[in-house]
């Protein structure tokens, strides 16, 4: 999820398209329902292929513009507060755009949290907290004050992407790639003024969020309005509980065995389609992918079997593009 345009062919799996010859656009053909594995109709042999693939052009197409600057850690909770540590930003009117827009639902047999976009295009604190966002002081927040703002930033402008194209058409598009035109990917769209700078989701995503911070939590809070995508918290994320959110979050994402991890039988562990693209951030913070996996699964889930094995054995679900939209009320 680079988000710039070579970020979008990764997330439309452009790679896995080269690789298979003639299947279509992935953002097409990944609209299964429940726990849809990516090896289906595919030989074990060329399916491990694609796979090696489509995750080393996603590293290559996904470099992260730190321009070799050091990265920041996130700090434990309260720390900021208890060291004065910087400053704060009231993140009040989006946690009430969330707790009253964001709800537990059901696509395509996957449980997610779904958005009531037609209320959020209708909510007024909307405006006034990306007013809010564009008016920030960025500079002085202490850095999981920062980084709870971009991570909230990140979702309240990818939210106003698709309720500005419901305002404008009076319809929600089935996909957010439905928004990308022949001249620019829906990630490269300017989406949004934060601290007084015009930014698009790409540059939110690779040049801020996992250009300063070595934290591949961010991962699980994101949210590019997509059923595969981690759901979208109903909450915002605040700086001096950042930590308990993002571990909560990253349990929560891994528990949904439909889009998170799965035992996938003997040493197989089906996981997010986002663990092949982004395999390098979460090996960063523990020996390789699976470990990371098996740091944040709750107690009990049966992914631990297999990750608990010599040689894990990774595959990973399809990426199911639609929109994570509440369905209209029935009448």
């Amino acid at each position: 999820r680079v988000r710039t345009s070579s970020q979008t062919e990764v997330r439309h799996c452009l790679a896995f398209r080269l690789a298979a010859g003639s299947r279509r656009d992935q953002s097409e053909t990944t609209q299964g329902g429940q726990g849809q594995v990516s090896r289906a109709r595919t030989p074990m042999g060329l399916h491990r292929l694609k796979l090696w693939l489509e995750g080393k052009v996603a590293v290559h197409l996904n470099p992260v513009d730190n321009h070799g600057g050091p990265r920041l850690k996130t700090a434990p909770d309260n720390d900021d507060a208890d060291t004065g540590a910087g400053g704060s930003f009231d993140h009040s009117l989006w946690d009430g755009i969330l707790r009253r827009h964001v709800r537990q639902g059901e696509i395509v047999g996957i449980k997610l949290s779904v958005v009531d976009y037609v209320a959020v295009a209708a909510d007024p604190a909307v405006g006034q907290y990306r007013a809010a966002l564009a008016a920030a002081d960025v500079s002085s927040l202490s850095p999981n004050e920062r980084l709870a703002l971009y991570i909230n930033a990140y979702n309240c402008l990818c939210v106003g992407l698709l309720t500005t194209a419901y305002k404008e058409t009076g319809a929600l598009p089935s996909s957010i790639t439905e928004l990308s035109t022949p001249q620019r990917k829906v990630w490269d769209t300017p989406a949004g003024v934060v601290g007084g700078e015009e930014l698009t989701l790409a540059q939110i995503e690779h040049s801020v969020l996992r250009a300063k911070w070595a934290e591949s939590r961010i991962h699980a809070a994101i949210v590019c309005a997509s059923v595969s995508c981690p759901d979208l918290r109903a909450e915002a994320y605040v700086g001096h509980r950042l930590n308990s959110q993002l571990d909560e979050q990253c349990e929560l994402w891994l528990d949904n065995t439909a889009k998170g991890a799965a035992a996938g039988g003997g040493s197989t562990v089906v996981l997010s389609r986002i663990f092949l693209w982004f395999q390098a951030d979460f090996a960063a913070e523990a020996k390789n992918v699976p470990g990371w996996v098996a740091r944040h699964l709750s107690n009990g889930h049966a992914a631990a079997e297999p990750l608990a094995k010599m040689r894990t054995r990774q595959d990973y679900f399809e990426y199911n593009w639609a929109i994570n939209a509440a369905p209209p009320p029935s009448c």
